[in-house]
């Protein structure tokens, strides 16, 4: 018998916590989420964000809402925890308060201020999805439990990571001076519960400045695009010298047969400017936006170029990347697990560095099924074979993660059965996800929501946003899952 296996119906008193939870806090948990959004909690290069006065900020308004609410609080610098119920027999909640960096210009409504109003039944900003609407749910669910005199058996701690978007070294020293619980619950994937994810890594391909061309005629001068490595970019850019009429118009033609992006042609007496429009998404799952640097890419290869840094980048893009999701063109270093999926592979960052090197960094999340060492042997064959028909040197860094599975834990029955309990899904297993989350770092580790099934992540997207119902769903599935694994 698997764990899935083991259900039983909810008890009365586990619905009925739930049901007081969100008649009396699903309000709270919406102003609570508009202050949490105003915190512009993003990683700054120049400071650890432990030390970030924003990050302070919120940790003092995290103070004064654990005494407010009767939840103990601790300050860990990495981590911030409020607690609740006296055991040692512990489970912890697992979300984080750092969020993606914001395009301000492509956000409708300031991405930092949580709009209610302009998308009826959404609720709009920077984080509401990853992961603050899961956080301000969260701490009510604390409070619910004890209101109702829970945990009985169990301590349960409400772990708030600072750096899961950034770096997780701090998280990581965090957990090493401190005994983590043994059963625990992550809030920042999806539904109904995620026991499996890719390992995600990067590969930062290098081509070395060139010269311009000796010889007449248009080149390609430079080429820009994406904002981080886990985004799928939504703009890009590139600068063509001495376009000739004749060029525009062979681009203009090509650009009109694209249907996912925009394309803006912007030209002087001596450049053309061709800006590229697609759509952000979460780099775990490609397929759902529109690689604006990829596009591009396959724009400028309709043409053939003189021989410089960023023609070669562009060949480099179109011979191993293009604009799949799955390492199609990439030699070998494609495959797929029968339950975990494919391995993606998405270009999401390109720019020139200050040593004049144009670089592109790829974003990979592989599934189970290869060891990283034939990954990464795939990754060089692909890129040394590419190099000698160019008769390039490539500089190239590997970054490759290992995926993470967990088969069997002893919450996960529950979890499913809240899930099917309040969703009418009858038949929802565990399930696999693209996106590496600091749940593999805790003992029996597993994602419950926030996101649903089959439908789009907007976490890291120019349009992140969760549905009112969504929100209200969640603050009533975490209390009943605490409640029951919690109630003796």
């Amino acid at each position: 018998m698997t764990d899935t296996d083991q259900f039983r119906p909810l008890s009365t008193t586990t619905t009925r916590v739930a049901d007081d939870a969100v008649t009396r806090y699903f309000e709270t948990v919406i102003s609570t989420l508009a202050d949490l959004v105003a915190f512009r909690t993003v990683a700054s290069p120049d400071r650890a964000n432990a030390h970030n006065p924003e990050f302070l900020r919120l940790k003092s308004y995290l103070r004064r809402l654990a005494l407010t609410l009767g939840l103990d609080m601790e300050d860990h610098g990495a981590a911030v925890l409020l607690g609740v119920g006296n055991s040692p027999q512990r489970i912890g909640l697992l979300t984080h308060a750092d969020v993606r960096p914001a395009d301000e210009q492509r956000w409708a409504t300031d991405p930092f201020t949580l709009d209610l109003h302009s998308e009826p039944g959404r609720l709009l900003g920077r984080g509401v999805e990853d992961d603050k609407g899961p956080l301000a749910a969260a701490i009510y669910t604390m409070k619910a439990l004890r209101d109702h005199s829970l945990p009985a058996t169990h301590r349960v701690e409400l772990i708030i990571s600072l750096t899961e978007e950034s770096d997780w070294t701090p998280f990581r020293e965090f957990l090493a001076g401190w005994t983590p619980p043994q059963t625990n619950i992550a809030l920042d994937a999806f539904y109904p519960v995620v026991t499996a994810e890719r390992g995600t890594g990067a590969i930062y391909v290098s081509v070395p400045p060139e010269s311009p061309p000796r010889c007449q005629g248009a080149y390609l001068a430079s080429f820009r695009g994406g904002r981080f490595l886990a985004q799928i970019p939504a703009e890009a850019e590139a600068s063509i010298v001495g376009p000739t009429s004749d060029l525009i118009a062979a681009l203009h033609t090509h650009a009109a047969e694209e249907r996912d992006v925009r394309f803006r042609f912007d030209a002087s007496p001596d450049t053309l400017q061709i800006h590229a429009e697609g759509s952000a998404t979460h780099s775990s799952e490609p397929s759902q936006g529109c690689n604006a640097i990829t596009h591009l890419a396959a724009l400028l290869g309709t043409q053939t170029w003189p021989k410089t840094q960023v023609s070669r980048m562009v060949q480099f893009i179109n011979d191993l990347v293009g604009t799949g999701h799955h390492a199609e063109r990439f030699g070998a270093v494609g495959y797929q697990d029968p339950f975990m999926g494919p391995l993606t592979l998405a270009l999401t960052t390109l720019g020139t560095g200050n040593d004049g090197e144009l670089t592109a960094g790829i974003n990979i999340r592989r599934p189970m099924g290869r060891t990283r060492e034939d990954v990464e042997t795939s990754i060089h064959d692909a890129l040394d074979a590419w190099a000698r028909r160019q008769t390039i040197a490539l500089d190239r860094t590997l970054d490759i993660g290992d995926p993470y599975h967990l088969k069997s834990a002893p919450h996960i029955p529950t979890l499913l059965q809240v899930f099917r309990h309040y969703t009418g899904q009858k038949t929802a297993e565990p399930i696999t996800i693209g996106g590496g989350t600091q749940a593999r770092l805790l003992p029996n580790g597993v994602n419950f929501g926030p996101a649903m099934p089959n439908e789009p992540y907007t976490g890291h997207s120019d349009h992140e946003f969760m549905t009112v119902e969504r929100l209200r769903l969640s603050l009533r599935m975490y209390v009943a899952a605490l409640a029951d694994l919690t109630s003796g």
